[in-house]
């Protein structure tokens, strides 16, 4: 696999090479004694394996079906494994129906290690990430703690699978997101009054885009980074109202399509992916989607939240 994050450091070049392939433990060996680099631009890459290498270091696994395996440290799941891969399978289950996916791509999900769990923690809600030999999503530890948010943040994080294979990692991240908030059923109410009370926080594809890629570490950014999924959250559910959940999953491949006719309509229209699939599927073009997107949400009472 080619390594997106090039770095002139022979060290950190290896770690990627490995945390790629999953072997964690090696990754980590690469970096520990080497650090982040000048100025630390690599210290998130740094906690991020870090807390994979000390998990895989006290982890069991445990397969669930054919296409998902569970890692997790025992002593502190507290014999509820059987549990977890319930819930776990049956997040997995629906958002697949939902999107009209057959599970066909090996996907590992890993409890992180308690210790883990803090506020240097640098992505607090769980991740997925592509690699080899499967998909791996990592969630926080403290998630344990509660069965709906464990449930949710599977969910989530288990449509980002799919969307990135249905897709062929063509969508872009508002798109996701979308799918992913949608299905997480997480719609914040503060942040509902705050997009109706001032519109001007409702933002266009661009910015949006340019917000949920933004890897900077900022306390200050939270509030942001925030909003902006929660907008993408009521994107997916303009375009699920419309037209029914299905046809997320209808976006996702013909955002992927890449028969001839449509890569010569795309050519010669000047439409991106995203644009040809949204007027292919709904009839919409981006900026009608998010001016239609804005006014449902306007148009909605909190008890429909």
């Amino acid at each position: 696999m080619a390594n997106p994050h090039a770095s002139d450091t022979p060290h950190w070049e290896a770690a990627f090479e490995h945390y790629y392939q999953d072997r964690v433990g090696l990754a980590f060996q690469e970096i520990e004694e080497n650090g982040v680099g000048e100025g630390a631009d690599l210290l998130r890459w740094y906690r991020v394996i870090e807390a994979e290498a000390v998990t895989r270091k006290k982890s069991h696994m445990l397969e669930i079906a054919p296409w998902l395996s569970l890692e997790f440290v025992p002593e502190q799941t507290m014999g509820l494994e059987d549990e977890l891969a319930q819930r776990a399978i049956e997040a997995c289950n629906e958002v697949a129906e939902r999107l009209g996916w057959i599970h066909s791509e090996k996907t590992l999900l890993s409890i992180l290690a308690e210790e883990t769990d803090g506020p240097w923690s640098t992505n607090p809600y769980g991740y997925c990430v592509s690699k080899e030999p499967y998909e791996k999503i990592c969630l926080p530890n403290y998630l344990l703690d509660d069965a709906i948010e464990f449930r949710q943040a599977v969910a989530h994080e288990y449509a980002h699978v799919i969307s990135a294979n249905i897709a062929e990692e063509y969508a872009p991240r508002w798109v996701e997101e979308a799918i992913s908030v949608l299905v997480e059923r997480k719609f914040d109410s503060d942040a509902w009054r705050a997009l109706c009370k001032d519109p001007s926080r409702w933002r266009s594809a661009l910015d949006l885009e340019a917000v949920l890629t933004d890897r900077t570490d900022d306390e200050a950014r939270k509030d942001e980074i925030w909003m902006a999924y929660q907008q993408a959250g009521w994107i997916g559910r303009y375009l699920a109202d419309r037209n029914g959940f299905s046809s997320l999953g209808e976006l996702l491949k013909e955002i992927a399509n890449e028969a001839p006719p449509s890569n010569l309509k795309r050519t010669l229209r000047g439409w991106d992916r995203t644009e040809f699939a949204l007027r292919k599927v709904y009839g919409l073009t981006k900026k009608e989607l998010f001016l239609n997107a804005y006014r449902s949400v306007a148009n909605t009472s909190e008890s429909e939240l």
